[in-house]
Order: structure tokens, then C-alpha cells, then sequence
């Protein structure tokens, strides 16, 4: 008989976000679930996919992603937190590698949030594009 897997208790919105990479990196479904929330109104958009809403959505989302053989590794850069009491969000661009080769091969705007559940930190939403090739830069003055 299996044995019930006992979840993580991820202490932080850090902690919550490292298992998500490190998951992502290991294209390990379970412990990527183990990441999110197991709730009906998580949401997840990978660069160029459709909206994804729900656990099983998410789930079934990242079993075809994880299914191919392409190795990602990431590096966050250029990190922005904002985190209150109940709720964090983490947006950064996401350099991503392929296999071995240490170079980047693209780069993606990702924005992801965490909620604080009886069973710790979760990710509720984790919505990614493809970065422009350069940077948008605001103009100078008023906009109107």
C-alpha cells in the first residue's frame, strides 16, 4: 500500500518560488504541483499557450510541457517583490539555456503569485510571455 505523501510546507513566498524552479528544472510534475495550490481558480499562461485554469488544467499544462526532451534551465534577473501579509508577487525575466549549452536561447517577462494557504506558501498564478529582442524604454514627461 502507498505510503501518503505528507506536503511541503513551503515557510515563504522564497521558498514557494525556488520549489516551482527547481521543479520546472527536474520536469518533475509532482513536485511541480506540490508548488501550487490545489484550488479551481489557480491560472497559468506559458509564453504563447492558451490560459490555463484550475488545478487539473495546470497540471495536465505541465505533464505536455515536461513531456518533450528538451532540458530549460533558468536565471531570474531583474526581480521585483511586492509581498503583504496573505499575498506576494514576483515578476522577472526569465533567461532560459537548453541542455548544456550555457548561453541563453531567449528570454521570457514572467509574472508569478503566491498565496498563503493553511499548508503554507502556494503558487496561484504563474503567467509568462516571451521578452521583446530589446528593451522598451518609457519616454521622458507626461504621457497625455
Amino acid at each position: 500500500m502507498a505510503k501518503p505523501r505528507t506536503p511541503t510546507i513551503f515557510t515563504s513566498p522564497q521558498d514557494a518560488a525556488l520549489a516551482f524552479y527547481q521543479a520546472f528544472e527536474a520536469k518533475d510534475v509532482d513536485a511541480m504541483m506540490a508548488a501550487w495550490a490545489e484550488d479551481e481558480d489557480i491560472v497559468c499562461v506559458h509564453p504563447g499557450g492558451p490560459r490555463l485554469v484550475g488545478y487539473e488544467a495546470v497540471r495536465i499544462g505541465w505533464e505536455q510541457l515536461f513531456a518533450g526532451e528538451t532540458k530549460l534551465s533558468f536565471r531570474l534577473d531583474e526581480i521585483v517583490v511586492i509581498e503583504t501579509v496573505g499575498l506576494a508577487m514576483q515578476s522577472a525575466v526569465e533567461h532560459v539555456t537548453v541542455g548544456n549549452d550555457p548561453k541563453a536561447r531567449g528570454a521570457a517577462i514572467a509574472t508569478n503569485v503566491y498565496l498563503r494557504t493553511p499548508l503554507g506558501w502556494r503558487i496561484v498564478v504563474h503567467h509568462a510571455s516571451a521578452a521583446p529582442a530589446t528593451a522598451v524604454v518609457a519616454p521622458a514627461g507626461p504621457l497625455h
